[in-house]
Parts: structure tokens; C-alpha cells; sequence
């Protein structure tokens, strides 16, 4: 476990993933010992899934900033949970079931979130939790399977555009704080309706199938407030 299951480019950042035990196990010394002091003692403070989620999360993060030519010395956290990076460089973790994946890129001015998501069918009763009404009534006619597909999506890339979202505004976002339309590319329009006015913001956001997975990114950056968002 922790070997490196991919990696990968996108327009948003080079990404790397790694294997994760399926069990809860202790993460063996020796893995541990190949982390910077900081983050194996970090490690060692955390309990049941959370410690190989972590171990996993820097190992994939570190080997992405390595494609960028960084090599941090030690990927803290900060306050809210994000990883503290070297200056100019942005990134972000997820992981899911046997898998965690780490995402960097040279970015002094705007944030990344990433969200790695099982292929499998989301429940469609979260619907009206995760949706606006105007997402609704986009997906409504559509046959369950593409439904619930349109649904996973939606729901992918409101938790990456949280995870960037949240280095500017410090706060929990609702789900019903950014409205989400994916369209054929792989890209997605995201339209924010921050709920405590913040911003504004230009957020720019991906999805694609991957090995098996549904893996979508966020960037985000303050915007010019003369300048049309879309």
C-alpha cells in the first residue's frame, strides 16, 4: 500500500494518486519513518481511517509538487485542515475508499480544491439536499441513470469548489451556495451565491472519468469586480 496508482495532467494541475489499505490499520513504521519528522509525528496523532487518509494525501501531494520541480520540506495543516504549501504553489487532497489523490500547481493568486468520487449510482434522494432548485429542474426529465450521474457530478464539484473556496472565505459553504451546470468538455460553469456576500470570485471547474473514478478540480481566484464573471 501507498505506492503510486497514477500520474496524471489536467488544466488545472498535475495530480498523483496513491493506493490506500482498505482497513483501518496502523500505517506501518516504515512508511511512516519516509515522512518529514512533522508529518509522521502529525500522523502518529491520528486514529482509525483518518491516519493512512493523511499519510496517504501527503505522499500523493508531495509526488505532484515533484512534477512541479518543488519538493516541501513538511505539508502541514492550517487552521481549517487545508495543507500549507510553499508560497506560489496551490494544491489539494481527496480521497476515496482505496485511493487518495493529490493535486499541486504553480498558482500564487488563485486556490485549487479537488474531489476524487466512487463511479458508482448516488443516491437520489440527496438531490434536494445538494441542489438548487434551478439544478432540479435541469436534471428532472433526465432518465435515472444519466440523473444520478448529472447528480454525482454536481455534487463532485461543489466539494472542490468548498475546498478552494475556503482559503478566501474561512467558513463552511452550503451546498446551496454555488449553483453547478457540467457541460459536454468536461467543464462545468459555476455560478456562486455566497450567502454572507464574499467576493467576488472567478471559479473555473473540470470533471473527467478516471481510472474508474469521477475526479473533478477547482481554481479559484478573486476577481476584478468591473469584469464580467462569465
Amino acid at each position: 500500500m501507498f505506492d503510486i496508482a497514477f500520474h496524471h495532467a489536467t488544466p488545472h494541475g498535475v495530480i498523483t494518486g496513491v493506493h490506500l489499505p482498505e482497513t483501518p490499520d496502523p500505517v506501518p513504521e516504515t512508511i511512516l519513518a519516509g515522512l518529514p519528522p512533522a508529518e509522521s509525528s502529525l500522523a502518529r496523532s491520528l486514529n482509525g481511517f483518518r491516519q493512512p487518509q493523511f499519510v496517504g494525501g501527503r505522499i500523493a501531494l508531495r509526488r505532484a509538487c515533484e512534477q512541479l520541480g518543488v519538493r516541501p520540506v513538511a505539508i502541514l495543516t492550517d487552521d481549517r485542515g487545508a495543507p500549507i504549501l510553499p508560497d506560489g504553489v496551490a494544491g489539494s487532497v481527496s480521497h476515496k475508499s482505496n485511493l487518495a489523490v493529490g493535486m499541486a500547481s504553480w498558482d500564487a493568486h488563485g486556490t485549487l480544491g479537488v474531489d476524487v468520487e466512487d463511479y458508482e449510482p448516488a443516491r437520489l434522494g440527496i438531490a434536494e439536499h445538494v441542489l438548487v432548485q434551478e439544478e432540479l429542474d435541469a436534471i428532472r426529465d433526465l432518465p435515472d441513470a444519466r440523473r444520478w450521474i448529472a447528480l454525482l457530478v454536481r455534487f463532485s464539484v461543489k466539494e472542490s469548489v468548498y475546498k478552494a473556496l475556503d482559503r478566501h472565505v474561512r467558513r463552511y459553504v452550503g451546498f446551496h451556495e454555488a449553483i453547478v451546470h457540467p457541460d459536454l468538455q468536461g467543464g462545468a460553469q459555476v455560478r456562486l451565491d455566497l450567502e454572507r456576500g464574499e467576493g467576488p470570485f472567478r471559479v473555473e471547474a473540470r470533471f473527467e472519468w478516471l481510472h474508474g473514478r469521477l475526479l473533478t478540480s477547482a481554481r479559484v481566484r478573486r476577481a476584478d469586480p468591473a469584469q464580467p464573471l462569465f
